[in-house]
């Protein structure tokens, strides 16, 4: 039978917990270890709402849609795409690459930091807020590309 691991058990493994409610009013439930990945579970209970776009230099992000839907957006080579993803889909971040989500209401999405997370790695991006950020999410639902027939 397995036995439960204390709060404070697990702070002396170096796994800490972080509960936020963000200025858009989305809920953060997260889990950090001691090396800086970490796992988040993001709840959008109200309308429609943007994060901040941000890119990371060294780590990645896992980004899991279990309820509603996420739009992913990216800021590559002078061009801003968007993704939607539904249930089930999913989107992985790359290294020196903008990005943001626009989670739709009722929304749950599941977040796994990973790679070198060793350092405060979050790097602002303006310029994709500036694209995104002022969309409606059915004006950034309008600018999805159509996924291929693999579902990609």
């Amino acid at each position: 039978m397995p036995i439960r691991i204390t709060d404070t058990e697990a702070k002396a493994y170096g796994i800490t917990t972080r509960h936020e409610t963000m200025d858009n009013g989305s809920r953060r439930f997260r889990l950090i270890a001691g090396d800086g990945s970490s796992y988040i579970r993001c709840e959008n209970s109200g309308r429609p709402v943007w994060e901040n776009s941000h890119s990371h230099s060294t780590l990645r992000e896992l980004i899991l849609v279990q309820n509603g839907e996420l739009i992913f957006c990216e800021h590559k080579g002078g061009k801003t795409t968007y993704t939607l993803l539904r249930e089930g889909d999913q989107a992985v971040t790359t290294p020196g690459i903008p990005h943001n989500n626009c989670m739709s209401e009722d929304s749950v999405v599941h977040t796994i930091k990973f790679g070198d997370c060793t350092k405060q790695d979050w790097i602002p991006s303006p310029e994709l807020d500036g694209q995104t950020k002022l969309l409606s999410f059915e004006e950034a639902k309008a600018r999805c590309e159509p996924k291929g027939n693999d579902g990609q």
